[in-house]
């Protein structure tokens, strides 16, 4: 899953978890938010929102693989 190292609270740990909500790790202490950052459970409560949508916006590798078929499909009517 990703994640990412806050940049200014350094000991905070943002990951996505498998229900889709961002998981956010800080030494002992575990708090799980939305996506938009909203405390869902756990003993942390305040969380970055921009940084839970940017790790939350994290597409999983079957999308991926799936988006970039269509990608790399030509076009037969396209002029280069």
């Amino acid at each position: 899953m990703p994640s990412i190292r806050h940049p200014f609270d350094t000991d905070a740990i943002y990951s996505k978890n498998e229900d889709g909500h961002i998981r956010i790790e800080r030494g002992n202490s575990v708090g799980i938010f939305t996506q938009q950052g909203i405390h869902i459970s756990g003993d942390i409560r305040e969380a970055d929102p921009q940084l839970c949508v940017w790790v939350g916006n994290v597409p999983d590798a079957q999308s991926l693989a799936k988006d970039n078929s269509t990608i790399n499909k030509r076009d037969p009517n396209l002029e280069i």
